[in-house]
């Protein structure tokens, strides 16, 4: 189990150093982070009154309390809590009272809160009225996705697991994959393969981008899931990624429908052969994202592809989130450290010709970085 009580201690020294009296979290990875309660599928559909005070609250020096909308309970797991008190909205209960009558236990009155950057205006709302003149600051991306970076061994065995069931996933899809199917059926598929093997939902809805043979070369590395179908002469990318526990994964291949082409071939071999070359550089301390961006963009480079190397950045953190800090962009020079884990993204998109790519979960050692996702980089041809 996830030693929630040292993740408190952790954001509790970066409140301090940040001058932040309070904490309030609602649903999201920080608030799973310090209390181990996952977002329910439902918090953004249930619609009654109250259903927005769910949320944990807490200072340097107070304990920790899980305010909880009745309903949200069905979802509350006791055996991964955080927290030890719990208060629950009741139906007949006003919840703006409710939810002031706990805040005003830690004195709120002019001190400074912390608070998602994804909170509902309605709590702030309720905040700001439970707590006049205190300042609100985000405690997001600045602070909890630094503390959430590098993962404690727990945490890794859950990234590992999540990585694993990713895995699976497109061993079952590729196995289904044939000419003549569309790139929106081949996501669905994806969605269905990912709960089938065990993962509780997707990271993001999963990305099926398809090029070649007379596709639009007007169409961006964004557009996904059409109703272009697979036919021979095509390349299929997949971007997908399983939430398992509330753990992320972030995942690519590149698949060929009949014989591919030489230099889509070529550009898969480049990009596949410069993520295995990068992760024995990411030791460490021992580089930087910014370096990182140059060795695989001068590998590609080199291989003949630089005009044709695409990434918005190259890889990003991954944990709670399927998106964290630090990302790897050209301006990032802070070392990377051990128990970092990254979704490293290299790809080469020709348009209207061919787009590959691959993605892989790893996570920093000492010496090196080690791929949690393992699926073969071997080029996937579906005769």
């Amino acid at each position: 189990m996830i030693d929630y009580k040292s993740n408190l201690k952790r954001v509790r020294a970066a409140m301090e150093q940040k001058d932040i009296d309070l904490m309030f979290l609602n649903y999201g990875p920080a608030m799973t982070y310090i209390t181990g309660q996952l977002t329910p599928m439902y918090y953004d559909v249930l619609n009654g009154t109250g259903d927005w005070v769910t949320g944990v609250i807490f200072g340097i020096e107070q304990d920790p309390v899980y305010i909880c909308y009745g309903e949200m309970m069905a979802w509350y797991n006791p055996e991964e809590s955080g927290v030890e008190d719990i208060r629950v909205l009741d139906e007949d209960e006003d919840p703006d009272l409710f939810f002031a009558n706990i805040i005003s236990e830690f004195k709120p009155a002019g001190k400074t809160i912390g608070v998602n950057k994804k909170l509902w205006s309605r709590i702030l709302l309720a905040l700001e009225a439970a707590a006049p003149g205190a300042r609100f600051v985000c405690a997001d991306d600045e602070m909890m996705d630094r503390i959430r970076a590098s993962k404690e061994p727990e945490e890794l065995k859950l990234m590992a697991r999540t990585a694993e069931i990713t895995d699976q996933v497109l061993e079952a899809v590729v196995s289904k994959l044939k000419p003549g199917v569309i790139e929106r059926d081949v996501a669905a598929e994806v969605v269905y393969q990912l709960r089938l093997h065990g993962g509780d939902d997707y990271s993001f809805y999963p990305g099926i981008i398809c090029v070649g043979n007379g596709s639009d070369p007007e169409r961006t590395i964004m557009t996904r899931n059409t109703d272009m179908v697979l036919d021979y002469g095509t390349t299929v990318a997949f971007d997908f990624g399983v939430k398992y526990k509330g753990y992320c994964s972030d995942f690519g291949r590149s698949a060929f429908i009949g014989e591919p082409r030489a230099d889509a071939i070529k550009a898969y071999e480049s990009i596949t052969r410069a993520s295995r070359a990068v992760m024995e550089t990411m030791g460490d301390g021992k580089t930087t994202p910014a370096k990182i961006c140059e060795f695989v963009s001068d590998l590609v480079s080199a291989d003949g592809f630089g005009d044709y190397y695409r990434y918005m950045e190259l890889g990003h953190g991954i944990g709670l989130a399927q998106d964290e800090w630090p990302c790897i962009i050209p301006k990032n020079d802070e070392p990377i450290q051990a128990g970092m884990c990254f979704a490293i993204e290299p790809k080469v998109w020709v348009p209207g010709v061919f787009y590959v790519r691959c993605e892989d979960v790893v996570a920093v050692e000492k010496e090196r970085a080690v791929p949690l996702t393992k699926y073969p980089y071997d080029p996937i041809v579906i005769e």
